[in-house]
């Protein structure tokens, strides 16, 4: 497409789309000058917003786009990049759709959205009374058993990466089986849709199908959450279906609850929604180990029921679904309601990892004086409430609860005008998205549980909960915070109950926490269980959030927990939930806070009055069962107790420890121990080599560089006769130096080995030979002995020298030039055909010139004459 081109469209989608185009709308290269000429404006961001499409067709070149906007005039105050529409490199250019967007490699059905009916049942649905039944051990263990009917486990590196509207490029893959005809009774599972989770389905029995749950999103645990769809069912035909990996010990499927089942054809036809089904119902402990403890064995639900229509789609599901696109639907109905987005306030708190908005509600009467209760200045300024839900995306009875009191806060009763006109409410609806749209029964895509971080300074691997707590602490210090209470689902304990936070180091404020759930449980006594109530401070739940809000300051902060199953109270006593039980727990629980609140507190101080009498009959029992007489109830002194002493063991409750880092970090922690570890052990080798190697290049140094020579043993180290000094004068000087060094070497062969050794270990690499260096040679004594004289031709020679050297001098005659010559030669030719010795010191034994030069002539005379010179002369 041209630059000056008509169609000048917007192309919302890939990555490559993207890139094409981007450059073009949104003016970063030099045409920008002729778009601003042709359209006479910059498109603004708000219409920028395409579709909520992610597909490349979107819009097509072809089709022109008419863009009507303000002329552009730019901001000379400020950079001309400020006045350009911003975008987010996300690879996609869908960033203010309101589509969900899922992890990269989750495959998503094309298929339109799954949108259920809320229609209560009308008649009451009991508890299931649990009989002797069927456990079925796991078949599908070996692979040999079974046929595998539904497969998808989405191949993952571990963390989470990326994310996109309808998630994996490639679309969806065949993960089920293919109908062969008509007779063909195979059940077609599908859970590739929002919320959905279901991994592998297993034949095992023409009806019977054993099936894995997908644990939650990098990680292999929390399995408790289910929700996935049927279709090929018969009808009148006993199925079986068994989910084998979950991990809790106990479930309420064992106390009475059923799972929940859809039809699509009686939704439409007779307009009934999700009800209670199922028959023989077990949860068990099974012969699978759990993928990340092997010690520890998984659990099994199993149930048989029959479908009342042919040919139908059913989904069945742990709890009533409550989906994001669910709660956008309220919102977007909220907002397109004149009156009631008058004093509701929409707003984005943060993102999600995956780009999802994290809706902050703020709902207060747009005036500020109160109707009734404030009358005073003081008490003119609202107080404040913080309400969140949804942080456990399985927990879908808390949707349920906070759609309640949007319901009731929204309206246009008395009591709601009072709230609104009293109260700041900060409502947080949903604060894990992505794990509410991938299906996670506990975790965020960090892989973490949320709701054990709000102590976190990790900003950008929990958003929701980072800017939460921030929130918060803005809102406490422009008004007064009077309660903070987040909705939870309880999967083992019945009835609605809170986990509050006990003032025990506060003696003015005592018990004082407990008031708000004594309200509670006047205004819901069918639902609501004041003795489930727990108010402990644990260690181990430290980063949870009422125990973080209440460290802040908020004394009234509780966690308010709802049951899957029912009620065991009163006139609702064996009666499970419905949505329409779940939304009128929202409903009293602002009555209870109008209560609360009354200026008039005799309703207050008759409570506080009745929970103190309450603790002390509880502290005479306890006192009673251990043998001590208490005199009377008043004398009990209830400072001296706590919850500590109380029996406020919540080992129901669905907490789990906080299990360390975000998945990408604590992957990239792993990845520098791995190469801390490699590079020490790569290290040692390097060195160990370097060490053998020296070794090997010490030990060549030292065989080469051995003296030159025979060395002789010291058994062998024959010494030569001694000879004095002085017989030195009458030997030629060739004899002389002979004699000296033979004993010089003789006398120091140890010594000279040794500094051999030590210059050999002082340059072990040094392999050539320094010409400076002297190599000792001890020569052959049979040799040196031939040429010595025998001791009285010694003396003979040195009369007869004497004799001839006194009578030469006496005649003047002088000894010849060429003779001296000739002796010089002579000796030179004797001495080459010795081995080289070594350069010695012998300067103390060495004759004077003059002398030599005597000696000399003396021996030239005695070889010339004989001994018979001295006669002739």
């Amino acid at each position: 497409m041209e630059l000056g081109e008509s169609n000048y469209s917007l192309i919302s989608s890939p990555y490559d789309s993207f890139m094409r185009k981007h450059l073009q709308h949104y003016g970063y290269f030099t045409g920008r000058s002729e778009i601003v000429k042709k359209y006479g404006f910059v498109p603004s961001k708000s219409q920028l917003i395409s579709s909520s499409s992610d597909s490349d067709s979107s819009y097509g070149d072809d089709e022109p786009t008419k863009y009507k906007g303000k002329p552009f005039v730019p901001d000379r105050r400020l950079p001309i990049r400020q006045n350009r529409v911003s975008y987010n490199l996300r690879g996609q250019n869908d960033d203010n759709s309101f589509e969900p967007r899922w992890p990269i490699e989750i495959e998503v059905l094309t298929e339109s959205r799954i949108k259920h009916i809320n229609a209560p049942p009308k008649c009451p649905e009991l508890f299931y009374k649990p009989t002797p039944s069927h456990t079925p051990f796991v078949r599908s263990f070996d692979e040999n058993n079974g046929r595998v009917v539904f497969n998808y486990s989405p191949e993952t590196c571990g963390y989470f990466m990326r994310s996109r509207i309808g998630g994996n490029r490639d679309g969806c893959r065949q993960a089920g089986v293919i109908i062969r005809n008509s007779e063909d009774t195979t059940v077609l599972f599908e859970s590739r849709f929002e919320s959905g989770n279901l991994m592998k389905a297993v034949q095992v029995g023409e009806y019977e199908y054993e099936l894995y749950l997908r644990y939650d999103l990098y990680t292999k645990r929390n399995t408790q959450w289910f929700y996935f769809r049927l279709q090929n069912i018969r009808a009148n035909k006993r199925y079986r279906f068994t989910i084998v990996n979950f991990f809790k010990p106990t479930s309420l499927y064992n106390n009475g609850m059923k799972p929940l089942m859809y039809s699509v054809s009686d939704a439409d036809d007779k307009g009934i929604g999700w009800r209670r089904w199922g028959e023989e119902i077990v949860y068990y402990k099974n012969n699978l180990t759990a993928p990340d403890n092997p010690s520890s064995n998984m659990y099994s639900l199993t149930w048989t029921c029959k479908f009342p229509n042919d040919n139908d789609t059913y989904y069945f599901a742990h709890c009533y679904p409550y989906t994001y696109s669910d709660l956008q639907d309220c919102l977007n109905e909220i907002q397109n309601d004149r009156v009631k987005s008058e004093y509701c306030k929409q707003k984005v708190l943060c993102r999600t990892l995956a780009g999802n908005f994290v809706y902050m509600l703020t709902i207060t009467s747009p005036t500020s004086n109160p109707l009734n209760m404030c009358t005073s200045p003081e008490q003119q300024v609202k107080k404040g409430v913080v309400v969140t839900a949804r942080v456990h995306p399985g927990e879908t009875n808390a949707s349920w609860m906070m759609k309640g009191l949007l319901d009731f806060l929204l309206n246009d009763s008395e009591d709601a005008k009072l709230l609104r006109d009293n109260f700041i409410f900060k409502i947080v609806p949903m604060l894990n998205p992505d794990g509410v749209i991938v299906g996670n029964y506990r975790c965020s895509l960090s892989g973490r549980d949320l709701n054990r971080n709000y102590k976190t300074i990790l900003k950008d691997a929990y958003p929701s909960i980072w800017h939460t707590r921030e929130m918060i602490k803005r809102f406490m210090s422009e008004t007064e915070l009077i309660l903070y209470c987040d909705f939870h689902g309880h999967s083992r304990k019945q009835n609605v109950f809170v986990y509050g936070c006990e003032n025990k180091h506060l003696p003015n404020e005592r018990l004082k926490e407990r008031i708000f759930p004594a309200m509670l449980s006047k205004n819901d006594p069918a639902k609501f269980a004041y003795y489930s109530c727990k108010f402990k401070v644990q260690k181990n739940k430290e980063g949870t959030g009422r125990i973080v809000m209440w460290a802040m300051g908020i004394l009234n902060s509780y966690t308010l927990e709802a049951t899957f199953c029912g009620s065991t109270q009163r006139d609702r006593a064996g009666h499970q939930f419905n949505t329409r039980d779940l939304e009128s727990i929202g409903y009293h629980f602002l009555d209870s806070l109008l209560d609360y609140c009354d200026p008039d507190h005799t309703k207050r101080d008759r409570l506080l009055n009745e929970l103190e009498d309450n603790l002390r009959r509880s502290i005479q029992m306890k006192l009673l069962s251990r043998g001590i007489n208490a005199t009377s109830v008043d004398d009990i002194d209830i400072d001296q107790w706590s919850s500590d002493d109380d029996s406020s063991d919540d080992g129901g409750s669905d907490s789990s420890i906080d299990d360390g880092l975000p998945k990408h970090l604590e992957i990239i922690a792993a990845a520098k121990v791995r190469l801390k570890k490699t590079r020490k052990k790569r290290s040692n080798t390097k060195a160990s080599k370097d060490s053998k190697r020296k070794e090997e290049i010490d030990k060549d140094n030292a065989e080469k560089n051995k003296p030159v020579g025979l060395p002789l043993s010291k058994s062998r180290n024959i010494r030569f006769p001694t000879i004095d000094i002085y017989m030195l004068g009458s030997f030629p000087f060739f004899f002389k130096d002979l004699l000296e060094t033979n004993i010089l070497t003789t006398d120091n062969n140890d010594s000279t080995d040794q500094i051999m050794l030590e210059k050999s270990q002082q340059r072990p690499r040094q392999r050539k030979r320094c010409r400076s260096e002297t190599y000792f040679v001890s020569p052959c004594f049979a040799c040196l002995s031939a040429q010595i004289p025998r001791m009285e031709e010694i003396a003979s020679v040195d009369d007869t020298a004497k004799t001839a050297a006194t009578t030469l001098v006496n005649r003047g005659t002088d000894t010849n030039d060429s003779s001296r010559h000739d002796v010089s030669s002579e000796t030179t030719a004797r001495s080459s055909r010795w081995p080289a010795l070594a350069k010695t010191n012998n300067s103390i034994n060495r004759l004077t010139p003059t002398d030599e030069k005597a000696q000399r002539s003396q021996y030239t005379f005695t070889t010339i004459y004989g001994r018979g010179g001295l006669d002739i002369i």
